[in-house]
């Protein structure tokens, strides 16, 4: 088909003017967005959420599922929404509308993993070779533009194998961006200068200040079209801002940890028997990505928390009943389906639109993502380091650890946070007052109250509690 062949980001309608068909479609991983209400036997679409509000004769309520979902995860998955009566559209699928108004969806992509047996598995230097050359194309491709073209660069193997290749093998004097924090204990900034003076490559850093959380993040929330607890938000607007004073398109290495094993959560499962295997799905968000506690949202939210984990079952559950795929793979499987899409590339998209930057992601070239679901397990982890596969790659490319660090990590540092709570004290209290008198919350003041007080509990559900407590203040009335 016509969406198979297409290798980019896109969120696109066609209507044939002869049938009166209707056809939706998002690109294969969900970096740009899409999303549907049905109201009154019209069917409203659009690439932001919020417009679809404004709808007439639409009065949107909260779900509490959803609600559930984002106090649980930081952000609500494809293809539901904070919404009841609006969904996305998923990745990888075409939602086709014809002239009577029967709708039919139809997935011409859902990134998978085969059997052991049917994955073809070539030899390790092989591998290696093979994926060297589907990024340094999908690279090249990704470079080709009429405005200037820079990179985000940290310290992390992604955005440095992304811009070593630019340099060494493609000939690109490609501008370097990063961002880090005032006060902050390690900042990636120092450590992807290093790098970028190692590649030759010009560069330029931001760091996020006291007065930047004052002036802009504390209408932080209502900058985001849906609510995003993800802690990186804040340095991907001011890096996103930063980039474009500059040029006009980027590109980035999202993608890398979830397509070939980088997160430091994926290990092993310890003591899992005797868990369901929806039980199993939600420990792994529970454990790996701590949010609210879970028996405090059981007790506070329990009808949120009964639809949560059916919808979560109907999705995620098979990638852990399959036997022939270890830990890591099944976790790599839902994060490629959930926390990629719902809080990775949402951010990017939301915080680079947000000052009209464009950002392409070479990892996602189709070549690149059959790879990524044929990795050998001896090139996923090898016991003491994950990514293995790309880190043998971009040793080829860059020196030892002396001059490449590893990741520092992007998301507000917990010092940031000690260093300026009065600050983020300020953010909460607000967020507190907000959240009382929002809806969902209004009629609830007991369920309030318990996830007022578990807000406190770490500084990711600290920062998520903020961010929908400004979120709900950009919202028209009524929203039930």
């Amino acid at each position: 088909s016509l969406f198979s062949r297409l290798d980019g980001m896109f969120a696109m309608a066609i209507y044939d003017t002869l049938t009166g068909t209707l056809t939706l479609a998002r690109d294969r991983l969900g970096e740009k967005p899409l999303y549907v209400a049905k109201l009154s036997g019209a069917l409203t679409f659009s690439s932001e959420l919020k417009p679809l509000l404004s709808t007439p004769g639409f009065t949107p309520s909260v779900s509490d599922a959803s609600l559930f979902e984002f106090f649980a995860l930081r952000y609500v998955s494809d293809p539901n929404t904070i919404f009841s009566d609006i969904t996305s559209v998923q990745p990888g699928t075409l939602v086709t509308v014809l002239a009577d108004g029967t709708r039919m969806e139809k997935s011409y992509f859902a990134f998978d993993l085969p059997e052991l047996e049917k994955r073809n598995v070539r030899n390790e230097e092989d591998y290696i070779t093979a994926v060297d050359a589907a990024l340094t194309e999908s690279i090249s491709t990704r470079l080709v533009a009429d405005v200037p073209v820079g990179a985000f660069l940290s310290s992390g193997i992604d955005s440095s194998l992304v811009c070593a290749i630019a340099a060494k093998k493609l000939g690109s004097q490609v501008k370097c961006f990063s961002a880090g924090f005032v006060g902050g204990e390690k900042n990636e900034t120092d450590a992807a200068s290093v790098i970028a003076n190692y590649l030759g490559l010009p560069f330029e850093s931001y760091l996020v200040s006291p007065d930047d959380m004052l002036k802009t993040a504390s209408q932080f929330g209502q900058v985001l079209d849906e609510p995003n607890g993800d802690r990186s938000c804040v340095p991907m607007y001011f890096l996103s801002r930063l980039v474009k004073s500059q040029v006009t398109v980027a590109i980035s290495g999202d993608g890398g940890d979830e397509l070939f094993g980088g997160y430091g959560r994926y290990v092993p499962w310890p003591n899992r028997q005797g868990l369901s295997d929806i039980d199993a799905v939600c420990r792994y968000f529970s454990l790996r990505l701590p949010m609210f506690p879970d028996a405090l949202l059981d007790t506070a939210m329990p009808e949120g928390r009964n639809e949560f984990r059916r919808r979560f079952a109907a999705r995620f559950m098979t990638a852990f009943a399959r036997s022939d795929l270890q830990d890591i793979e099944r976790m790599r499987l839902i994060d490629m389906h959930s926390y990629l899409p719902g809080a990775v590339l949402a951010k990017v998209d939301r915080m680079s639109m947000k000052h009209s930057l464009e950002v392409r992601t070479p990892f996602f070239s189709p070549t690149l993502l059959r790879l990524s679901a044929q990795l050998p397990a001896s090139l996923n982890t090898d016991g003491k380091q994950f990514k293995v596969a790309l880190r043998r790659l971009v040793a080829q490319y860059l020196p030892p650890t002396s001059i490449y660090p590893g990741k520092l990590g992007f998301g507000m540092p917990e010092s940031f946070f000690k260093s300026h709570a009065v600050i983020f004290d300020g953010l909460a209290r607000r967020a507190d007052a907000s959240l009382a008198a929002w809806t969902p919350f209004r009629d609830r003041p007991a369920m309030f109250l318990q996830l007022k007080k578990a807000a406190r509990h770490n500084i990711n559900s600290y920062w998520a509690w903020i961010v929908l407590g400004q979120w709900t203040e950009s919202l028209p009335d009524p929203v039930t």
